[in-house]
């Protein structure tokens, strides 16, 4: 494998001169895309760029069924694209102008930064990575190789999430002294279940599924990329970072767009599997408190009850003047008694991960740096990584940002993650 690597590397860096020279491109040139993972979300993201006009270049993925039915799909839009299940085939390509990560989490970190060094620019989904060190050499690389990386934080680009954090931004609430974000569902009490350990699936390279984590045996939750299922993986601490980083990071993103993206100073967290019954890892139930210069910040989900069906996901900030909650659907604006300010409930007009993608390849073109820029998500990745360090260290921790570190050196050892060998993060 090492050799391999090697030569797959070498001939993506020898390519690196000739793919930044062509990036000089018209508005109507057609942008090749090489789409790496291609399960619901990464089918998802296929689908969308199709229609925005990108030619896919190749399609990759672990588990055959999923690059069958990706390939089968841009075949059906007119496109004849490789069907390749190692993404370094993808890297070493110098027809593709960019990649599109939608691989469990774990993944992400060492893709984006191979992808970079080779040259391409990046569309790769939240949340950014699952240690914080690895967030801050995701950002090196981007600039180190100046490449164009947009996060899969897609509400940014959406129009009623737009105007909501310009009316925040622009002090129209007055002050802003606290928000609260959240997720509430109501799950059956067995969750996932329990599987026993089994033989992989047929057409399924687990040893490279796993790729940087720790090798196990297979497990069907571990795994839990179903048609019909959401991905089981991110419940398992060795992949991703349960519902605090998978749901929580978007709302979380939109606090720090509305509010200037600053980093928070403090985070204390409580929670822990408190409802569920079934195999994993992270937790259930969980409350966060994220102290910020000026404002204070929570989090928090709960898998037993959804209170009310219009209200899934969403975040609200209260000012002097008035409060405004913001949700997938709409945003509402409540005066405060005396204010000047006048109610306004307003709907979303477009598509906001349609119009992402649309922000992505103008970007590719114009060399600008896109809506979600990589450092954008890495900062709101990371404090959602500290919110599960401070539960699972039981520890309020200090974030210090000019040092990208927290002063409780007890929980240092889970800014990190270690690779299992051949892999290395390397900028």
């Amino acid at each position: 494998m090492n050799n391999r690597r090697e030569f797959l590397t070498t001939t993506a860096a020898a390519g690196l001169t000739a793919l930044s020279a062509k990036r000089v491109m018209g508005a109507n040139d057609r942008l090749t895309g090489g789409f790496i993972g291609v399960g619901t979300m990464g089918t998802e993201n296929l689908s969308v760029a199709i229609e925005k006009g990108v030619r896919v270049g190749a399609v990759c993925d672990v588990y055959q069924p999923h690059l069958e039915r990706a390939g089968a799909l841009a075949r059906r839009k007119g496109d004849a694209p490789k069907e390749v299940a190692d993404f370094r085939e993808i890297l070493a390509d110098r027809s593709i102008d960019f990649v599109m990560i939608a691989t469990p989490d774990h993944w992400h970190p060492y893709m984006m930064v191979e992808a970079c060094k080779a040259g391409k620019d990046v569309y790769v989904e939240k949340p950014a990575c699952v240690a914080v060190e690895e967030g801050q050499k995701m950002v090196a690389a981007a600039r180190k190789y100046n490449r164009v990386v947009q996060a899969g934080t897609w509400q940014r680009s959406g129009d009623h999430f737009q105007q909501a954090c310009e009316m925040v931004r622009t002090g129209q609430l007055g002050k802003i002294a606290m928000c609260k974000t959240w997720m509430y569902q109501n799950l059956p009490q067995a969750g996932i279940g329990n599987p026993p350990e089994s033989k992989p699936p047929a057409g399924l390279d687990w040893n490279l599924w796993l790729g940087p984590a720790p090798e196990r045996q297979f497990q069907p939750n571990r795994f839990g990329v179903y048609p019909n299922a959401y991905s089981y993986f991110r419940f398992f601490w060795d992949y991703a970072g349960g519902i605090l980083t998978d749901s929580g990071i978007h709302m979380i993103d939109t606090a720090h767009m509305a509010l200037g993206d600053p980093m928070p100073s403090a985070v204390s967290a409580f929670g822990g599997k408190l409802w569920l019954k079934d195999d994993s890892e992270t937790p259930d139930t969980m409350m966060v408190s994220y102290e910020y210069p000026g404002f204070l910040c929570s989090w928090d989900h709960r898998t037993n009850n959804m209170e009310n069906a219009s209200r899934v996901m969403a975040v609200t900030f209260y000012g002097d003047k008035g409060t405004l909650y913001l949700d997938r659907a709409m945003f509402r604006l409540t005066p405060e008694k005396g204010s000047d300010l006048k109610p306004m409930e307003v709907k979303r007009g477009i598509d906001g991960h349609p119009a992402h993608w649309t922000n992505f390849l103008d970007c590719v073109r114009t060399r600008k740096r896109p809506n979600s820029e990589i450092e954008t998500c890495v900062r709101s990745t990371t404090a959602c990584l500290l919110g599960n360090i401070s539960v699972r260290t039981k520890l309020r921790l200090d974030w210090d940002e000019s040092t990208k570190t927290v002063k409780q050196p007890e929980a240092a050892p889970l800014l990190k993650r270690e690779y299992r060998a051949p892999w290395k993060l390397e900028v």
